[in-house]
């Protein structure tokens, strides 16, 4: 699965954009399965309860989570009721803190063989594995959908092995690599979209073989981290498709990660985590799972591989504020200069220098320099493959909002057509809503070009 840059990062200038400040308390209310009001009234219980009473309501709730920060007797106040540690309101700025959460966070076991196993046990049984129920064929204990079911049988030695039997051997895990391999480069052209039911189903299938068959210990270890980027390729695509970070499902790719014996395998899973976590108001967690990454394999891996966790920092560190990006950015582009002649694991293919020009780009873009934005998504575009749909149609709609920052309307709408064009052939959503907004913007200026944009984005995505 390719750019977590570019695939899942939420557009920071969106009229909107206080859903992704807010998403933190409203992941909290989900949690507990609370709505605004709710949330309000279980607040003005607690904060009587502590001698300080509110008279909050939801649209309180609503404010706090679009653009007002409560202060911060409220901030310990909500903190209690939700059972975070008052430490964190100290030591993180709003929102940032809730992701201490502990409704939110995966459930704590050992970092072994039966941690994982139960890791991926939990995931299977929880209703993320059941998005293509309705469309599933029973099978070898696992669920597949129609087109998983086709594939496995087109090779009758795998299809045998995972279907007879108790032991399955190498036909059978070297097929679920491939079909591993296959969903990574399926995301480049498709989206999340396409990518969610398919890797849900090739995971429940890997953890059925791996619950229920036996298998040689370095079987058992590929199947393992077959697992882990599954997990990972599944999280990412629900980022794609519903904007939302899936810790637990994260979680179970690094242990799954772990007892492959892979730490690369799981820094990249981290990688992705720190991606849906800034763009999802948690930006000190994202540099953290960054720097994690990069000392996890600091002296054990290629350089592509090395350049690339480097490039994922400096867009934590752009969404901070941080100008060390650009140091990371300038690292990255060396190391990626000594990247022939080194054997990269299978999942790192799509990182080159388009990828690291694109993180520049997004990152003047979000320290309000559109300019050179513009200038470096233009180097990008030019050098993805025709591959890349998605990630040229995402970075189409930030050059298209760098232009319009410039006041070059007409260029801005030339430039979001062309990534409209490109967002109709894919299935992934993180496209379509800065289009929109782009769309809403270019209301104020009555030329036809502008006009007409309006109109074919409305009727072509609002649907």
């Amino acid at each position: 699965m390719r750019t977590a840059e570019a695939l899942m990062e939420l557009d920071p200038h969106r009229k909107d954009a206080g859903t992704t400040r807010g998403y933190l308390l409203a992941r909290a209310r989900h949690a507990r399965g609370w709505n605004q009001s709710e949330l309000a009234r279980h607040l003005r219980a607690h904060s009587r309860k502590r001698g300080r009473p509110l008279h909050t309501r939801r649209d309180g709730v609503w404010y706090w989570e679009h653009d007002r920060t409560p202060d911060l007797p409220t901030q310990r106040l909500i903190a209690d009721l939700l059972g975070i540690p008052p430490g964190a309101v100290d030591a993180r700025p709003w929102p940032e803190w809730l992701s201490e959460d502990p409704a939110q966070r995966p459930t704590p076991r050992p970092w072994t063989l039966l941690g994982a196993s139960q890791s991926l046990t939990e995931l299977a049984r929880g209703s993320a594995m059941d998005v293509t129920r309705r469309e599933l064929v029973l099978i070898a204990g696992g669920t597949l959908t129609a087109s998983l079911l086709a594939w496995l049988t087109a090779d009758p030695v795998a299809a045998g092995q995972l279907t007879t039997g108790r032991r399955i051997g190498e036909a059978a895990v070297a097929k679920i690599e491939d079909r591993a391999q296959m969903l990574r480069r399926m995301d480049d052209e498709d989206g999340g979209g396409t990518v969610l039911a398919e890797a849900s189903s090739a995971l429940a299938l890997v953890h059925g073989l791996i619950r229920d068959r036996s298998y040689t210990d370095a079987h058992g270890a590929r199947l393992y981290a077959a697992a882990s980027d599954l997990a990972r390729q599944r999280a990412a695509a629900l980022f794609d498709v519903k904007g939302e970070c899936a810790d637990g499902t994260f979680d179970t790719a690094l242990r799954a990660a772990r007892v492959a014996g892979d730490n690369a395998l799981g820094a990249n899973a981290l990688s992705f985590w720190s991606v849906s976590a800034y763009n999802t108001g948690r930006l000190h967690d994202a540099e953290d799972m960054a720097n994690t990454a990069l000392a996890s394999i600091r002296g054990t891996t290629t350089p592509r591989v090395q350049a690339l966790f480097l490039t994922r920092r400096g867009r934590a560190r752009a969404h901070l504020g941080d100008t060390r990006c650009w140091t990371d950015f300038d690292r990255a582009e060396a190391l990626l200069t000594q990247a022939d002649g080194h054997t990269d694991p299978d999942w790192s293919y799509w990182f080159n220098q388009a990828e690291i020009l694109g993180a520049r780009a997004s990152s003047h873009r979000d320290m309000n320099q559109p300019g050179p934005a513009e200038a470096a998504f233009a180097q990008a575009h030019a050098l993805f493959a025709p591959t890349s749909v998605r990630t040229h149609a995402l970075y189409l709609s930030r050059q298209a909002d760098a232009q319009f920052a410039q006041g070059q309307i007409e260029r801005a709408c030339a430039t979001a057509d062309a990534a409209l064009d490109l967002t109709e052939t894919i299935s992934s959503h993180r496209t379509v809503a800065p289009l929109l907004n782009l769309a809403e913007r270019l209301a104020p200026y009555p030329v036809p070009d502008a006009r007409d944009f309006r109109e074919r984005a409305r009727t072509t995505l609002a649907a």
